[in-house]
């Protein structure tokens, strides 16, 4: 799929985090690593406060899985995972639950089939050659009803949003 840059955008969530190794105890793309135990705890509260959820929800994402690492991850290798849904403004959030403000910015948008295959295209090929570099240390996919059936499926589709800003001249 081609990619598409969006306009700027802040993006509000709500959900569940981690922070450390998430691939701890399981490597890669397994439900049983950290990453996977993260999206579980989000389903569960997800259960438990439906109703006030599809109040606050924007669109129809089942879901949307953010990475941010932090200035030491180079070192440490530990990085937050945030797992949760785009809500409007809150007053009143579950105290179990995290609400993120992601900074304004454009994204690069592009669509893989799950696993990401595919997607080293974009960080090592498309990104260096075009006008565009990453704005802020992070990475968000997220999975619409439409395209995505669920982790065993193949032909499951993954949406991913990658900060970026124009390329400083010079560079």
């Amino acid at each position: 799929m081609k990619p598409e840059i969006l306009e700027e955008k802040v993006f509000k969530l709500l959900g569940c985090v981690y922070y450390g190794n998430p691939f701890h105890s399981a490597k890669g793309w397994d439900t049983n690593n950290e990453i996977g135990n993260t999206w579980k705890r989000y389903q569960t509260l997800g259960k438990k406060y439906m109703e006030f959820l599809e109040k606050i929800k924007i669109g129809d994402a089942y879901g949307y899985e953010l990475h941010i690492e932090p200035e030491d991850y180079d070192m440490k290798k530990k990085f937050h995972i945030f797992v949760g849904i785009e809500v409007r403004s809150l007053e009143f959030f579950p105290l179990e639950m995290f609400y993120k403000i992601l900074p304004r910015t454009k994204y690069l948008f592009f669509t893989t089939r799950y696993k990401g295959e595919g997607a080293d295209y974009y960080f090592s090929k498309w990104l260096p050659e075009s006008n565009y570099e990453t704005s802020y240390p992070y990475i968000m996919q997220s999975y619409s009803p439409k395209r995505w059936k669920d982790e065993m499926d193949p032909d499951s589709l993954m949406d991913w949003y990658i900060p970026i800003k124009e390329r400083s001249v010079g560079q």
